[in-house]
């Protein structure tokens, strides 16, 4: 299903990230063959079982009956080579075609998230842009090839294969990162393996900028310099986050 244009998403990101945004114009596609995570663009065991019984099926069988036709020792040892090397480019191709691919992450939430802010603001000084999904689609013009879609967490090891789901392979993920609510952009990469900025409407994009609760003041002032700078005027709204002010309101006593 086709996730609504209005759905809220938030793009957490470092303050070298921000200003390189701001100066390229271009929102960033990573290609997943560099995240930490070792289990990116993989699908949960159970489709590797049943890929692997379909290929044994399909392919490995009817050329391991050829085998018996080679009488020829140096043939047969050929042989051996060529289907070892087979065996093996099969048990790389999911990591091949995951590097054909960039990707572009944003949170899925109707409100800033705590769990965010700690996970990008080691120093302080991390930034969320507000946007939605619409938004992010017109933004890049439309891109031919361009997917975004939901993240689904599933247990690797345990849990059945999906049936109707669209997209795949880049769109699932463990369950240990269910706290990402993660809403993906995807695109084909121009050079295989290599991350690229793709030019975005910076204005199209952003509703808001906001930057970190644990930012000092004269972080915060430089950020909105950034905002107002040469490189790209940005003419949006920036917010200090105040998820960790203290609240403004007592119980009120009153004694006459």
């Amino acid at each position: 299903m086709e996730i609504a244009s209005e759905v809220k998403i938030w793009r957490y990101m470092d303050l070298a990230r921000f200003a390189s945004l701001l100066a390229t114009e271009s929102l960033y596609f990573a290609c997943p063959t560099q995240f930490r995570d070792p289990f990116e663009g993989l699908l949960p065991g159970s489709h590797f079982e049943a890929e692997s019984k379909m290929f044994q099926q399909v392919g490995m069988d009817p050329i391991l009956s050829l085998r018996e036709q080679f009488a020829d020792r140096g043939l047969l040892q050929r042989f051996d080579e060529l289907v070892d090397k087979l065996a093996r480019e099969v048990r790389t191709a999911n990591h091949k075609a995951a590097s054909k691919f960039g990707i572009s992450c944003w949170h899925e939430s109707e409100h800033e998230s705590d769990a965010m802010w700690k996970l990008y603001s080691a120093s302080g000084q991390a930034i969320a842009i507000e946007s939605t999904v619409g938004q992010l689609k017109a933004s890049l013009g439309n891109r031919d090839g361009l997917i975004v879609d939901r993240v689904r967490y599933m247990d690797f090891d345990s849990d059945p294969i999906e049936k109707g789901h669209r997209h795949y392979r880049l769109f699932t993920k463990r369950n240990c990162f269910e706290h990402e609510k993660e809403i993906r952009a995807t695109i084909l990469l121009p050079i295989e393996g290599k991350g690229v900025g793709i030019p975005c409407d910076l204005d199209a994009l952003i509703t808001s900028v906001h930057v970190s609760p644990l930012v000092e003041g004269f972080v915060r002032d430089a950020i909105e310099a950034l905002c107002m700078g040469s490189t790209h005027r940005l003419k949006k709204p920036l917010y200090q986050s105040s998820l960790y002010c203290a609240p403004d309101y007592a119980i009120e006593v009153k004694t006459a």
